[in-house]
């Protein structure tokens, strides 16, 4: 069986999201592909913590999405991705 390897980045997105008239920010950091599906981990994960819906989920639009090393994540789940073994298979 051979398996495509390829390396994923770490976004860091950070926005708000509008729940009875009031503005609540988050940061969220997930690991993906590309930023589309990063967005769409955001956008699925908040929905579903906070109830919220889609078009009340705003993203930053100057420092919204960033692309990060594993050093500065926040996230303790990213913490090994700089060890040499770490490969992700698709």
């Amino acid at each position: 069986m051979i398996y495509m390897a390829e390396i994923a980045n770490i976004y860091r997105i950070s926005g708000y999201y509008i729940k009875v008239k009031t503005k609540i920010p988050f940061i969220f950091e997930c690991r993906a592909y590309k930023v589309e599906n990063a967005l769409e981990k955001v956008f699925s994960e908040v929905g579903s913590r906070h109830r919220v819906k889609r078009d009340r989920i705003f993203i930053e639009r100057d420092k919204g999405i960033k692309t990060i090393n594993a050093e500065d994540a926040r996230n303790p789940e990213f913490l090994d991705m700089n060890a040499d073994d770490f490969v992700i298979y698709r």
